[in-house]
């Protein structure tokens, strides 16, 4: 796409996406009993969910796994389009796609400890359920692998010199000139999420780093987490490769800030409020002449 630069040459698409198997079915004898216990005059007014695999923990591993990897996914990219499709710049595609294996054979390694100890769950909840074991509702062993997937996709964007249909010269134009306007306002989206990722930390240092005096003359300080520098140097860092646009304000807001940050000890932050300050004063500086 022709906007400002070639977006196309310094970013791709990437789409991620994962299924799983939720062990949840609907109830539909427990919420009718629900219905009727309460008086709804709507039969549907109660939606009882059960949980197949009630008190058992193998599923939030994948869970967790499949957290991670989409975590990673939306701190590495920017937005692109509402179907979940993101932009990934292609300095970051091969400690990205590295990264992204590592998710995947990660997944795939629960998944598969999953599938080996299943049947046994299935005898084991039989127990814990009760009378609201129903051996149908659970898929049988041979079919469960199916449930669960992982899935990484990685497309060129779309340049308009790419929409060629047979329309009409005046008809492609004017498709050619919609496709690059939006191609604009995606990539306008695409920075603002970079400048507002900025802005969101600045704020929480100038929260974090205050301190307030209280009527009785005591301090009163805000409690400092080691990501709160740590995130701040990785955040300055990773919009050296965001900023796709070489928009001259994040780059320059980005060095400030991760001057400012390069050297701070966490510990001194913790116990003494001038080095608070001093750091809450720099960062304002920064937020102030910036204004995000």
């Amino acid at each position: 796409i022709m906007t400002r630069f070639n977006i196309d040459t310094c970013a791709m698409l990437v789409e991620f996406s994962a299924s799983q198997w939720t062990a949840r079915r609907l109830d539909r004898n427990t919420s009718d009993e629900v219905v009727m216990r309460k008086g709804a005059a709507a039969k549907d007014a109660a939606r009882v969910n059960k949980h197949l695999l009630a008190g058992r923990s193998e599923l939030e591993v994948i869970n967790q796994k499949v957290g991670a990897a989409r975590t990673y996914v939306y701190e590495n990219t920017l937005p692109w389009s509402d179907s979940g499709t993101r932009l990934l710049p292609t300095k970051r595609f091969n400690e990205f796609q590295s990264r992204m294996m590592t998710f995947e054979n990660d997944f795939v390694q629960s998944v598969n400890e999953f599938v080996t100890v299943y049947p046994t769950l299935i005898t084991a909840q039989a127990m814990a359920l009760g009378d609201m074991f129903d051996r149908s509702e659970y898929p049988e062993p041979h079919t469960i692998a199916r449930k669960f997937g992982f899935y990484l996709n990685y497309m060129p964007v779309p340049t308009a010199g790419d929409f060629r249909v047979d329309v009409g010269n005046e008809a492609q134009a004017e498709l050619q000139a919609k496709l690059s306007a939006l191609a604009d306002q995606r990539v306008e989206a695409a920075m603002q999420d970079a400048r507002d990722r900025l802005k969101t930390h600045l704020d929480r240092l100038m929260k974090q780093l205050h301190v307030e005096v209280g009527p009785d003359g005591k301090e009163r300080k805000g409690k400092i987490y080691d990501s709160l520098i740590e995130g701040g140097v990785e955040l300055c860092d990773l919009l050296e490769s965001l900023n796709l646009t070489n928009d001259p304000l994040i780059e320059d807001a980005r060095k400030k800030l991760r001057s400012v940050l390069n050297g701070v000890a966490i510990d001194d932050l913790r116990k003494h409020a001038s080095a608070r300050t001093e750091i809450r004063t720099q960062v304002a500086e920064i937020a102030d002449k910036f204004n995000f």
